[in-house]
């Protein structure tokens, strides 16, 4: 039989939502800052592409991703899986920068942002099915 999770705990405030919610914020922050340059002319959003913004999200995540990730694993579940996950994301984050802005870029960022926040989301099912 199989054993359903109840997601409605996930969105509560935990270490793990707090990662994925920055993870995901700067995923969103990545895929939409193309568009939203486009009219920043009109609404005064230019300040998005500001490179201490997205360093300021990179930061956050990873953390975040230090406080909540490690310690699950260290003293809970021991799968290094989400460890491995998050530190591919990371990857992608850190790489993006090494590209040529535009959508590029954009694009690897977004993908690095979403994969860290699947690693905290895999976290939080893996603490709820071995505690």
């Amino acid at each position: 039989m199989a054993k359903t999770i109840n997601l409605s705990k996930f969105f509560s405030f935990n270490k793990d939502f707090l990662g994925f919610l920055a993870s995901m914020l700067c995923a969103i922050h990545c895929a939409a800052l193309p568009l939203v340059l486009t009219f920043s002319a009109l609404s005064g959003f230019s300040f998005l592409a500001n490179h201490t913004i997205e360093f300021v999200f990179l930061g956050i995540s990873a953390v975040i991703a230090t406080w909540s990730l490690i310690p699950s694993y260290r003293n809970k579940h021991k799968n290094p899986l989400p460890l491995k996950i998050v530190a591919i994301g990371f990857l992608f984050l850190i790489g993006s920068r090494f590209l040529p802005h535009g959508f590029t870029e954009h694009f690897v960022t977004a993908i690095g942002g979403s994969i860290v926040a699947v690693s905290h989301v895999l976290n939080w099912k893996l603490m709820k099915t071995c505690c």
